[in-house]
């Protein structure tokens, strides 16, 4: 056991900010051109989806002051459903950007078609059954915390669980895209990774976060531009967690 704790992989936050950066810059252009090309999709597909869920002359009236956790059960478990299918639809997506990553750490070329990629591979079935088994988890935790306790508590224990299921399933996908592995696997394999080096991984997440988010003040949508580096993160502490 001694030996085994010895050997494990321990992050370094200097050198991940700089290896994530090194990335970054080899696939801004390719990503933001990607995450430009989901956005639209995004907004396609969400206004379809509320189309879909609600009343189409209820819609601008409804989108004004939208709250999901005013609305009725019914409606509440329309939404979680579609949030649920729309997140599930959006992870192959998700999943290529990671590839650009890894092409750029490679020194390969670095093309718009990899956000595609997942989408007819043999991973596809994996990568949306992690994405619908997290989404379903968080989604389902929530949901019984607002029904059990009051607000404004039930918001803040929320968030905590959101960004606590979040975060030990932030290699999921890599490990499903990069080491071949099946859905429970690849959930297992993050939460013990993650798990050796918490505090260091949610500090390396925040930065990733302010850094992505500096793309806003380029007109606002300078931020797509800025998102891949979130991406360039995830690969950059998959790679030498596994390294």
């Amino acid at each position: 056991m001694e030996e085994q704790n010895t050997n494990k992989t321990k992050l370094d936050i200097g050198e991940q900010i700089n290896d994530a950066f090194e990335i970054y810059k080899k696939i801004a252009l390719m990503g933001g051109l990607a995450m430009t090309t989901i956005y639209v999709v995004v907004i396609m597909l969400s206004i379809i989806a509320l189309g879909f869920f609600f009343n189409m002359e209820q819609m601008p009236e409804l989108l004004k002051d939208f709250k999901p956790e005013q609305l009725g059960l019914v409606d509440q478990m329309k939404f979680s459903l579609g949030v649920l299918l729309f997140v599930a639809l959006l992870s192959p997506f998700m999943a290529g950007m990671l590839k650009m990553a890894r092409d750029a750490d490679n020194n390969e070329e670095v093309t718009f078609s990899s956000i595609f990629f997942y989408i007819n591979s043999p991973q596809f079935i994996q990568i949306v059954l992690a994405t619908t088994t997290i989404t379903i988890l968080s989604n389902g935790l929530n949901l019984l915390v607002k029904h059990f306790v009051a607000q404004p508590p039930a918001n803040f224990i929320g968030i905590i669980i959101s960004f606590t299921i979040s975060l030990f399933t932030y290699l999921v996908i890599p490990h499903i895209i990069f080491k071949n592995m099946n859905f429970i696997n690849a959930i297992k394999k993050s939460i013990t990774k993650i798990a050796d080096n918490l505090l260091i991984v949610i500090l390396l997440i925040i930065i990733a976060f302010i850094l992505a988010c500096l793309g806003i003040f380029a007109f606002c949508l300078g931020i797509l531009f800025t998102i891949p580096f979130m991406y360039a993160m995830n690969y950059a502490i998959y790679k030498k967690l596994n390294s």
